[in-house]
């Protein structure tokens, strides 16, 4: 009876292991690795947070800078976070909007724990390494901010209003698009001027530049779109907005020991000034061993 029993049980057992496989194969399309620089160790004190830290943070040898603001906000440079938001806000306040500046846009729930967010302006947005080293690539992703605004514009739905006695926008709410079983939102990019919606007919893009130096010297430039609508002449019927962790090589740049971020995007007004929210995500920095 006892032998019948372990002959029934051990088939079952070797089918979890191999459910087990095919889950971390799939994983590991997203998750970096355990050698990866992942900012894991930069413990949040809860779930769907963030810090903007004085004097920037460190993890692994890597200084991220951070100029921060005197209202607490990040100015330029970097923030580290653990929120995963895919909704519209509700109001157009610091504390609601934070849920998305702050927030990675995943098709699911953020699973790569804590990451870096970056807001970019002029070259305060970088890192620099302890030594001088290759990067292999870092994994890079849109804000919910960014995301939306990429994807709806300046807003979605419902009417918009300004209350003569508050001062504030006053909205009808919406059924959200991107997440059926949220609650009924508002999507308002709160951007002066506005914030263009995506278009193939425009060609309109939106992208990160790593630009790499080595004492002072810099030694190449990168670019990855977070958003291609029809932008890339190798590659004209490219059509997308990033929406999950996706690698950015940046081998290329060579040996560095800091790596300055910018951004561009076809959204600019009459002044050249980019509309787009300037915000992007990184995490999973793979250095060449």
């Amino acid at each position: 009876m006892k032998k019948n029993k372990l002959l029934t049980i051990i088939p079952f057992l070797l089918f979890l292991l191999a459910v087990t496989a095919c889950q971390k194969d799939e994983l590991d399309l997203v998750i970096p690795y355990n050698d990866d620089i992942t900012l894991n160790e930069l413990k949040l004190d809860k779930d769907f947070t963030h810090v903007v830290p004085d004097g920037g943070f460190d993890s692994k040898g890597i200084h991220f800078n951070t100029v921060k603001g005197s209202n607490g906000q990040l100015e330029a440079g970097f923030a580290y976070s653990n929120r995963s938001n895919r909704s519209f806000t509700w109001t157009g306040t610091e504390a609601a909007l934070d849920t998305n500046r702050y927030s990675v846009f995943t098709v699911r729930p953020n699973r790569t724990e804590t990451y870096a967010v970056a807001r970019v302006k002029g070259d305060d947005a970088y890192f620099t390494l302890d030594k001088p080293r290759i990067i292999e690539h870092i994994l890079a992703a849109n804000t919910t901010y960014a995301f939306l605004a990429l994807t709806y514009g300046d807003y979605y739905g419902g009417s918009i209003t300004k209350n003569e006695i508050t001062g504030k926008m006053d909205t009808a709410t919406v059924a959200n698009p991107r997440v059926p079983s949220a609650p009924r939102g508002v999507w308002y990019t709160y951007v002066p001027g506005g914030v263009k919606k995506m278009s193939t007919a425009d060609k309109d893009f939106y992208r990160i530049i790593a630009k790499g130096y080595l004492n002072g010297t810099p030694t190449k430039t990168l670019k990855f779109d977070l958003a291609c609508c029809g932008s890339n002449p190798e590659h004209p019927a490219w059509d997308y907005i990033v929406d999950d962790w996706y690698k950015f090589d940046l081998t290329d740049l060579g040996t560095v020991d800091k790596v300055v971020f910018n951004v561009e995007s076809s959204d600019v007004d009459p002044a050249g000034n980019i509309r787009t929210p300037t915000w992007f995500c990184l995490d999973g920095i793979r250095l060449k061993r």
